[in-house]
């Protein structure tokens, strides 16, 4: 009994040991299974990230290689610069800002004949599709104005040029030398310039006087109306005289600008519409319009880019303090108003201003009192921080007299001269290289005249 009982108990305890080795044997076979189960997952999963990654490159470097653009202009590459194809088309614009000015509009001519700018939002590979190189013509579309507006003004004036109204059916005119620092008077017997009056606008333009607008009598009740004659005087030889194409817009008040190399523009007087003449072409045209109607104001150009108007007066008469300002190298041109800060409690005053290079990126005011007592501010006009101008008064002397043209001319070596509108005692106006203002006066100018 006892020896059955103990075999019995033995076998027992066999068979629990191997049950449990063969439990033991079976967790380590789990085990073994999950982790040779999760490294096989590990492997796809590292097999599809590969493949994922690898297609990857391959579409990059198939569907999306890089492209070499050319920038060409009068048939000649300016620069060059990489771009990926999947690249929109507008990229290929704003390196134009960086690279040529941030003013300027331009279009791009692809394969000679596709404009880019009516595809903005293509893919570049679209249009130079499998090819490591494409060539766009830059087309700028701005007007021609010149790059060096300030030389430009230096080096076009021998001679200055201002009218003498009133004198029946003849028409006068006092011309500067400047080589000779000379002042002369001519009688001009011309019936059209007879027409012109003090309300009407002039402007020179490489040794010629431009003069437009005025007023007339209407059916001789008294009353007055704007009118569009336009001309030009050869001041080299005032025989040489031109009818132009009559304004769009009669005018009276008006202002007119020169702008290096062709254009004349002509602002304000009853109207918002601002025109445009081509010298070179001699067409007149409508270019813009203005926001606010302003007569009298002062016109001057910076940054070589800008067209400024300043100031003026109101149909109602009273004057304005307000700016605006027009980018002349766009495509299709339109006014702004400036948002200028004050310095010192700086405002612009009720007077005319006549406008002087003061440096790159200012300008002077000087006021005109127009024979005045009252002695008006000076202003200086900066532009360092384009976005937001500044204006401050300016200590210099003052110009008591009407002037027709608002601007100095500059004339070399950082000077300048303004003709005044003359009546019994012929003046220039003259800027030294230390901004200083003076006034040279020659009596014996106007001895024929009187």
């Amino acid at each position: 009994m006892g020896i059955c009982t103990s075999v019995s108990r033995g076998n027992k305890t066999v068979e629990a040991k191997s049950i449990k080795k063969r439990s033991e044997n079976e967790n380590i076979t789990d085990e073994n299974r999950i982790n040779e189960q999760e490294n096989k997952e590990n492997k796809n999963n590292e097999s599809l990230i590969s493949k994922k990654s690898s297609k990857e490159d391959k579409e990059d470097k198939e569907d999306y290689p890089d492209i070499i653009i050319s920038y060409l202009s009068n048939g000649k590459t300016e620069f060059e610069q990489p771009f990926k194809t999947k690249d929109n088309v507008s990229n290929l614009f704003d390196i134009l800002l960086e690279k040529k000015s941030k003013y300027a509009e331009y279009d791009l001519i692809a394969n000679d004949k596709i404009s880019l700018l009516t595809k903005l939002n293509e893919k570049i590979g679209n249009i130079f599709p499998q090819t490591e190189k494409g060539e766009v013509k830059m087309k700028y579309l701005g007007l021609d104005i010149s790059d060096d507006i300030k030389s430009d003004y230096e080096s076009s004036h021998e001679v200055i040029g201002t009218p003498l109204f009133n004198l029946g059916e003849n028409f006068g005119v006092i011309i500067y030398s400047v080589r000779d620092n000379n002042l002369k008077a001519e009688i001009i017997k011309n019936k059209k310039l007879a027409k012109f009056s003090q309300l009407s606008s002039i402007c020179n333009m490489k040794n010629l006087l431009f003069i437009s607008g005025g007023d007339e009598k209407k059916n001789n009740t008294g009353n007055t109306k704007p009118i569009n004659l336009f001309c030009s005087i050869d001041l080299l030889n005032t025989s040489k005289i031109e009818e132009l194409p009559s304004l769009n817009a009669p005018r009276c008040f008006h202002s007119m600008i020169y702008i290096p190399k062709k254009y004349i523009f002509i602002v304000g007087g009853g109207t918002l519409d601002v025109e445009l003449y081509d010298v070179k072409k001699k067409e007149i045209s409508f270019d813009s319009k203005m926001n606010e109607m302003r007569n009298e104001s002062t016109l001057f150009v910076m940054n070589n880019t800008f067209l400024y108007a300043f100031c003026g007066i109101s149909p109602d008469g009273s004057f304005l303090t307000t700016v605006e300002k027009c980018n002349l190298r766009q495509n299709e041109r339109s006014w702004s108003f400036v948002n200028y800060t004050t310095a010192d409690n700086t405002l612009f005053e009720e007077c005319y201003y006549i406008g002087h290079f003061f440096s790159d990126t200012s300008l002077i005011l000087f006021a005109s009192n127009e024979g005045d007592k009252n002695e008006f501010s000076n202003i200086l006009f900066d532009l360092e921080d384009e976005e937001n101008p500044t204006i401050s008064y300016y200590e210099a002397d003052r110009i008591f007299d009407v002037v027709p043209e608002k601007i100095f001319h500059q004339i070399g070596d950082n000077n300048a001269v303004m003709l005044p509108l003359i009546s019994s005692e012929a003046k220039v106006y003259k800027i030294d290289e230390a901004v200083k203002l003076n006034v040279e006066k020659f009596p014996d100018a106007m001895k024929d005249v009187k």
